[in-house]
């Protein structure tokens, strides 16, 4: 234990030295969220800041961390119905009323794990504030466009929270994830249909400190209906039909569950993974088949489309768009493609903030657009598959590959948790100069 202490001492010392420039990491993608009221704006999450496309997808322009407000984090975001993009960040909620400037939203300075729009209130929102320390977590809502946020209901004591959703106003249940920090840590999801005076809390089967309970989505239908998506290695997806009070594994990865839609009609859910590939199936029976070996960092389903994000060297784009329900993803946008700095005033925050940097920003993503086109390794990993059944048989879920390392920096299979100690150190020690090794083969 005390190696693994100083390990993670010396990476973490090496990561702050280290700069902003992508979080010190390879270029990488993993939300992506649309515009509820435009069908052409999206707004994607990566390691080097927002990415913004008021077309569809054909064209991309970058606001970079500063601009947004933060450094180095890659922070939870939401759009709302106005177009408005609001980050959950280490000292309160950004606000974007237009994407040329964004400020700390008022009435919040707290460490704010997740964001989230409330379906039918166009102008509300939600969120949730985490005091680390202390073990308590507070909703707070905004009835003015994120402008401004304040408490909602009850504190949650002895939980961290992690993400939180809403089915919608009135007496609909608002729902919050995270880990218990009571005697016995397990995975727990919160629920509350009175704005948070009361909560009902149920564990969540499978997790444990290392494998936190993410609310992947709810049902738009069904109020009672909602998917999680556990963390780590391997990833799990769950389900409840009574609002958290039991629940059933649907499907087991070998790899992590990276992302989860579910599509705009109820009919369908999609999930993905770096490992296991696209596995589809009908919400009436929820037995996923796989459709696709291609690599996904993110899913969003919505009005607007099938949008998956993901890591260029891995499936060969950074954002693609599907028409067959998950099968098959055309490319939507390429590393060296980003058009560059969002086209602001001068004198506006983002300007100020984005301008300057994007030169050396520029070197690490590319600038030949043309002849951006990758080769990417559509194999899956073994096993998988529907519920419980997935991990008995050899190959499945509970299989772990053997963690190698190679070429000095990368390593390749599953990480336990050692594995992610010794990798968050390579992380550090390989810094930018692998980065763009990497970026040099890929053009190449």
């Amino acid at each position: 234990m005390r190696t693994l202490a100083l390990l993670a001492s010396f990476a973490a010392f090496v990561l702050r030295s280290r700069g902003a420039e992508a979080n010190g990491a390879f270029p990488a993608v993993s939300q992506l969220v649309a515009d509820p009221s435009d069908a052409e704006h999206l707004v994607l999450r990566s390691n080097f800041g927002l990415l913004i496309s008021h077309d569809r997808g054909k064209n991309w322009d970058l606001v970079c961390e500063a601009g947004v407000g933060y450094q180095n984090l890659e922070p939870a975001i939401a759009l709302l119905a106005d177009g408005t993009t609001i980050a959950a960040l280490p000292s309160g909620i950004a606000r974007g009323a237009t994407e040329c400037a964004f400020s700390l939203a008022a009435g919040v300075s707290a460490y704010v794990a997740d964001v989230a729009r409330v379906p039918d209130a166009p102008e509300r929102a939600v969120a949730v504030s985490v005091d680390i320390e202390a073990g308590v977590s507070q909703v707070l809502r905004s009835l003015a466009g994120g402008s401004s946020w304040s408490a909602w209901g009850n504190a949650l004591n002895e939980l961290n929270a992690v993400t939180l959703d809403i089915a919608g106003t009135g007496e609909r249940p608002l729902y919050v994830s995270g880990i218990s920090q009571t005697e016995t840590v397990a995975g727990v999801l919160a629920r509350s249909v009175d704005g948070g005076h009361s909560w009902t809390r149920w564990n969540v089967p499978g997790t444990s400190k290392l494998s936190a309970p993410y609310i992947a989505a709810l049902a738009a239908d069904d109020a009672d209906t909602l998917y999680v998506r556990l963390s780590g290695t391997p990833g799990r997806l769950l389900v409840t039909h009574d609002g958290g009070a039991h629940w059933s594994t649907v499907l087991d990865f070998v790899g992590p569950l990276d992302g989860f839609a579910l599509s705009p009609d109820g009919r369908y859910a999609l999930a993905s993974g770096r490992m296991d590939g696209v596995w589809r199936a009908r919400t009436s029976d929820l037995v996923f088949e796989r459709v696709s070996c291609k690599k996904l960092r993110c899913l969003s389903w919505t009005h607007a489309g099938l949008f998956a994000c993901a890591d260029e060297f891995q499936a060969g784009f950074l954002v693609g768009e599907s028409l067959d329900s998950g099968s098959t993803f055309e490319p939507r946008l390429h590393l060296p493609c980003v058009r560059g700095p969002l086209a602001c005033e001068s004198e506006s925050s983002v300007a100020r903030a984005c301008d300057a940097s994007w030169p050396a920003q520029a070197e690490v993503l590319g600038s030949d657009c043309t002849n951006a086109v990758y080769t990417p390794r559509d194999e899956c990993a073994s096993g998988g598959g529907s519920g419980a059944a997935a991990s008995a048989g050899s190959g499945g879920a509970n299989t772990k590959p053997e963690l190698r390392a190679r070429a000095g920096c990368a390593l390749s299979g599953a990480v336990d948790a050692r594995g992610a100690w010794l990798t968050l150190l390579l992380t550090a020690v390989c810094g930018i100069g692998r980065r763009r090794a990497l970026l040099r083969k890929l053009r190449d």
